[in-house]
């Protein structure tokens, strides 16, 4: 069978080109747009931030059968797409992934966390704020990444705005994203879940989200030796992964 389109959403403070790398030892043609505040996707309407915006923006842009990959903000943003389009997608990608934060004590935190980065970026700018974020433990092992595919990125990272990253950050971060953990056992297609086994909070999280989906319908995969960005750390690895994945997505298809 012919590999149906994939498209592929990118995390927080990247652009879609970071993708392609991966999309280079998968073999595969993965479309990887840029989501809004980021790269050439800018916005000064914080409305378009919502979920719920987004969600609309992209129903009219993937192509329906579509497999959706999405990592980190991205994989936020493509479970909501599956949960809240159940029909449109045939297969899901999640890497180092959350449905989101459904404590309301714990959403207020992290909603004082994102509206504090927000100021973080305007005070420091792009350049100082990457040079903070960096330094964070779940990004940090991006060091792993080979190093001219992370010299383009942070070519990248730092050529983003301050009002898109500020905006992403205060209207679509975890904390303001509703969360969709009671819509997991609704989900129609087959799903991935790949995680680094050195991001041990998504590693739980990936377990938590085993237990909600319909029996069956997702495979869980460890990348050895990688932390939050697996796709991009052990590039090989989740490569393969992934591929074992498609084949039997595209058996399981042809039956």
């Amino acid at each position: 069978m012919t590999v149906p389109s994939i498209v592929a959403f990118h995390g927080f403070m990247g652009v879609g080109a970071d993708f392609q790398p991966f999309a280079n030892a998968c073999g595969l043609d993965i479309t990887a747009p840029d989501l809004i505040g980021h790269g050439t996707f800018q916005s000064a309407d914080r409305a378009q931030y919502s979920l719920d915006a987004q969600l609309e923006y992209w129903i009219g842009r993937i192509p329906k059968g579509s497999i959706l990959i999405g990592y980190s903000m991205g994989g936020r943003l493509a479970l909501q797409f599956a949960c809240r389009y159940p029909e449109h997608l045939s297969g899901l990608v999640l890497i180092g992934s959350t449905p989101g934060i459904s404590d309301p004590d714990e959403r207020v935190n992290r909603q004082k966390w994102d509206r504090a980065q927000a100021e973080r970026i305007g005070t420091l700018g792009v350049e100082g704020f990457y040079n903070e974020w960096q330094k964070l433990p779940i990004i940090a092992t991006q060091q792993q990444i080979e190093s001219n595919v992370r010299h383009q990125m942070k070519i990248r990272r730092l050529a983003q705005s301050i009002e898109g990253l500020s905006n992403s950050m205060t209207h679509f971060g975890t904390g303001t994203m509703p969360d969709c953990w009671d819509e997991l056992p609704n989900l129609k297609s087959p799903i991935l879940l790949m995680v680094g086994e050195e991001d041990s909070k998504y590693r739980a999280l990936a377990r938590q989200m085993m237990t909600r989906f319909p029996d069956g319908l997702a495979e869980y995969e460890v990348i050895l030796g990688a932390g939050h960005c697996a796709h991009l750390e052990a590039i090989q690895e989740s490569a393969t992964v992934l591929k074992r994945w498609l084949q039997l997505f595209l058996s399981h298809q042809g039956n």
